[in-house]
């Protein structure tokens, strides 16, 4: 990788950005909702606020850093929601995250992908996790290749499932205004369209 910032390092400090956003959301809703009266929540998961990316990274090793920084926003959104008797209460959390990230109205489902791609982190470019398999303007298919985030959620002791739960109740909430519904077969296929039905 190239020794200078280029457009793709701020779009995938930006996709990293948009899930350490989801993880400050939780651990303010834990301590709103006393799950945190330990407080090691707050001490080990709070990070600071995110500077322009240009102030943070490390021009000597650009790929490592943001490999790291990845590494790091999975790891502590995986440890912030172990819990599985809290899942419902985690998906509302996520729905309402979406929503405060809405894509347009009049966006057509090649837009939504799009906008869901510009924003839901997925490891590196390289890694190629998505996989597009159909698209138009009204249907849009991805499925993914590899599974690059269970493993945080087994260190963490959750179950990698939840993951993708809670990543599907994000992906709803930032279509409430939409025209385009999002369906999964299961954590690795999804169709966005403007019908109901999963092909």
């Amino acid at each position: 990788m190239s020794a200078f910032l280029g457009p793709i390092h701020y779009w995938l400090y930006n996709k990293i950005r948009f899930q350490e956003d989801l993880s400050d959301s939780i651990l303010e809703a834990a301590k709103a909702k006393g799950w945190d009266e330990s407080g090691k929540l707050q001490e080990n998961y709070t990070i600071c606020e995110l500077k322009p990316l240009e102030e943070l990274i490390d021009l000597a090793d650009i790929h490592g850093w943001l490999q790291r920084r990845i590494q790091e926003a999975e790891t502590r959104y995986a440890y912030l929601v172990t819990d599985p008797s809290r899942i419902k209460e985690l998906e509302k959390i996520a729905f309402e995250f979406g929503c405060r990230n809405t894509v347009e109205e009049s966006d057509m489902a090649s837009d939504v992908y799009r906008k869901f791609d510009d924003v839901l982190l997925n490891g590196m470019p390289c890694d190629r996790v998505n996989i597009v398999t159909s698209q138009d303007s009204d249907c849009y298919t991805w499925e993914q290749a590899e599974d690059i985030h269970g493993v945080y959620w087994t260190q963490a002791g959750g179950k990698p499932a939840n993951y993708y739960r809670l990543r599907l109740k994000v992906m709803e909430g930032m279509l409430k205004n939409s025209k385009i519904n999002i369906m999964a077969s299961d954590f690795n296929h999804y169709q966005l369209s403007r019908n109901n039905e999963f092909d």
